[in-house]
């Protein structure tokens, strides 16, 4: 049959690896431990009060991992060997991929193992294909190595377990549509880390741009190829959807292109491996490179890869960006990807209430001395899993950030010395600048708003004014991904209670849309956005009336007045706390 041709570039169902693929190009940012400065004054609280600690599997386990699965790997006829190309490509090392990982799976009671590749989008979050992901227990079975140029080796690198995986909902397993999937580390790694390229991007994928890949893939059309033993890259031209889809549709007979959810790039293969310019089995998961953001992802292709008239298929991201990108981004306090709430008494008392999707459990203590905060945030501005606490202190007007310290293990204090302590409202949506770091949004009085781009070890650059005058007495807050397009939303409350949605652009200069009216009669106590906190990925508002009672306002992605859904209550009694955050 025809479609004997193709080949998903999956996962194999025996022993054969499906290794990792990746590109080189500019890196958009790194994971960076800041020193924590001493705080100023004995009004703030002790740092080290405790956070529940993120649970890890062992380096000797992890690597165990990897070395069981290089054993069933290393059959006489995969064991990888030296050889100039991927497809047509030529070796290089993980210096000029360092955001390159290499997954290693292997489940001890099936006695198989597998290999796909990723790409580090954060100090501990991996993107790769779900076709590498849906099916298998990451978290029980899996490894990643990151900073290795040698495929299959079991002592070079940084090792890191798996503590959540995330797949695409919809991931079709025989159209192979929503190839998407995103790994949560058990710790941040120190290796760079690529970005994504922004919904709606479509200069990106303009046919003749060039492409990037790398991998440790078959070296081979033929049916006795060989893995890389090191890391190859290969440039390839993107192509045209309409051009895909014709070559495709020739080569299998079959519709199976999907404009929109897939794109194409290189050249039509020559049907040998001379001329012929491609990725092959072993590199899915891996990414695509142009302008150092992650475009695509290794997904299919014909089998033999070498096919006369086809092209290799990619994940197209920019149209899944808005289902990723949240799943990067998520942080809280227990990591279970819901957003927890913190609350402060008067006496300054601070207690801890987790979400449960749609309800929070009983309140925990967590300590006093919180008393001297005139307000709180919750945001993870290094990027590395664990909520900070960004607070004013009013004694002293300066800003602080509460962090975990990764040198000592424990929780310290650092101010926040480049942002002024005077401002109305204070807001972190997350991401405003397009580089993939939390910047920090400030309202002056006389309704001016400032926009401080983060500068991703807990600090900021210098301030941008972004509206003249023209936001006096609002309040801002906002904290993800309100509109479904994958960039992070500011929510902005007039005096006269009137909600207003600015979507955010990722422009520095005029990071936002104009606006859009959500809802009236908004005239709550506090407003409090952490994130997801029902879990489904997608960005929510918690409020407190009058009485005390408090209020969910879930998500729904509609840049419109049916931006949240039916609000659900969340409980009473709670004016007794003078902080939410």
């Amino acid at each position: 049959m025809i479609r004997a041709l193709r080949d998903r570039w999956r996962r194999p169902a025996t022993a054969l690896p499906t290794a990792a693929l990746a590109l080189a190009l500019t890196c958009a940012g790194a994971f960076a431990a800041q020193p924590a400065t001493a705080a100023d004054g004995p009004s703030l609280p002790k740092a080290n009060q405790s956070q529940p600690a993120k649970p890890t599997v062992s380096d000797k386990e992890l690597r165990g991992r990897v070395a069981a699965a290089v054993k069933d790997l290393a059959t006489p006829d995969t064991t990888p060997k030296k050889t100039p190309f991927i497809i047509g490509g030529t070796e290089t090392t993980i210096s000029s991929a360092p955001w390159m990982v290499q997954l290693s799976y292997y489940d001890s009671t099936a006695g198989v193992g597998y290999f796909c590749g990723g790409t580090l989008v954060a100090p501990n979050k991996v993107l790769t294909a779900a076709h590498c992901v849906a099916g298998l227990d990451w978290v029980k079975n899996g490894a990643v190595v990151a900073g290795a140029t040698g495929l299959l080796d079991d002592t070079s690198g940084t090792v890191a377990g798996v503590y959540r995986q995330w797949n695409h909902s919809h991931y079709n397993s025989t159209t192979v549509q929503n190839d998407i999937a995103v790994l949560t580390l058990d710790r941040p790694l120190d290796q760079q880390w690529q970005r994504l390229v922004a919904a709606g991007d479509s200069a990106s994928y303009k046919a003749g741009n060039s492409a990037t890949v790398y991998g440790w893939g078959l070296t081979s059309g033929a049916d006795d190829a060989d893995l890389s033993a090191n890391l190859r890259k290969v440039t390839l031209p993107l192509v045209a959807d309409s051009t895909c889809n014709s070559a495709m549709q020739s080569v299998l007979g079959e519709d199976d292109f999907v404009e929109g959810a897939m794109f194409c790039a290189g050249t039509p293969a020559t049907g040998t491996d001379e001329g012929t310019k491609s990725p092959c089995n072993g590199d899915s998961g891996g990414p695509v490179i142009v302008g150092g953001k992650v475009v695509g992802i290794v997904s299919w292709g014909v089998a033999g890869c070498t096919a006369k008239g086809a092209y290799p298929v990619f994940t197209k991201v920019s149209s899944y960006t808005w289902a990723a990108q949240p799943r990067i981004d998520d942080a809280d306090l227990t990591f279970d990807g819901k957003a927890d709430l913190l609350a402060r008494t008067p006496s300054g008392g601070v207690f801890e209430q987790d979400s449960k999707g749609t309800s929070l459990t009983a309140r925990a203590y967590w300590g006093n001395g919180w008393q001297n905060i005139s307000w709180g945030l919750q945001a993870d501005l290094d990027r590395d899993f664990f909520q900070d606490q960004i607070i004013r202190d009013k004694n002293d007007g300066k800003l602080y950030r509460r962090y975990l310290n990764h040198t000592s293990g424990e929780y310290d204090w650092m101010q926040i010395s480049t942002v002024w302590g005077g401002y109305k409202s204070y807001a972190i949506p997350g991401d405003m600048t397009g580089d993939a770091r939390p910047d920090l949004v400030a309202v002056d009085a006389d309704g001016s708003v400032y926009l401080y781009p983060g500068k991703g070890n807990g600090q900021f650059y210098g301030k941008v004014k972004v509206v003249d005058r023209a936001w006096k007495n609002v309040k801002i807050f906002g904290h993800g991904d309100l509109s479904g397009d994958g960039r992070a939303d500011l929510l902005v409350r007039n005096s006269s209670g009137v909600l207003y949605l600015y979507r955010g652009t990722q422009v520095e200069k005029t990071p936002f849309a104009a606006r859009i009216q959500a809802r009236t009669g908004f005239t709550f106590t506090s407003y409090v956005t952490n994130g997801d906190v029902t879990g489904d990925g997608i960005a929510d508002l918690i409020t407190r009336d009058s009485a005390g009672k408090l209020w969910l306002y879930p998500g729904t992605n509609k840049a419109s007045s049916s931006l949240f859904g039916s609000r659900i209550g969340l409980g009473s009694g709670f004016n007794q706390y003078n902080l939410l955050f």
